[in-house]
């Protein structure tokens, strides 16, 4: 059913380039460009669904570690929708490098907590990957 003012995500912006989202805190900014967390993003729809999967066995035996699964869920969007990312907290008086294993093990400290749920409501909002459209719409 076609919703009457509804417009789609810009599948370019939202799959290919990507939005830039910056994250201040007082320990350094993260800046993430990233595509779209949903049903535009099959990948991320595909794995995410695998990784449930494999989430929900591991209750059904017991075997659930909150830590591990926090772990894989960054993982996740570390491998299927941050494109780019970069920050200016050090670890060790040091500049961090942004590998996805930085980025797992950065988003899983609790000074960097909030800035990955932030991330996660803005990646997977679809009116951040479709401005352009929006515009175009508005002109007609």
């Amino acid at each position: 059913m076609q919703i009457d003012g509804f417009v789609p995500v810009d599948r370019a912006i939202a799959l290919e380039e990507g939005v830039t989202f910056h994250y201040a805190t007082p320990y350094g900014d993260v800046t993430i460009i990233s595509k779209i967390a949903g049903d535009d993003n099959e990948e991320f729809t595909q794995a995410f669904t695998k990784l449930s999967q494999r989430h929900q066995r591991e209750a059904k035996l017991g075997q659930i570690d909150p830590a591990k699964q926090f772990s894989d869920i960054i993982r996740l969007y570390a491998s299927t929708v941050v494109l780019r990312w970069s920050t200016t907290a050090k670890s060790g008086g040091k500049a961090i490098e942004t590998t996805d294993d930085n980025f797992v093990a950065m988003m899983e400290t609790t000074a960097f907590r909030r800035v990955f749920a932030l991330f996660q409501e803005d990646c997977g909002d679809l009116a951040n990957f479709r401005k352009a459209q929006e515009d175009e719409a508005a002109k007609n």
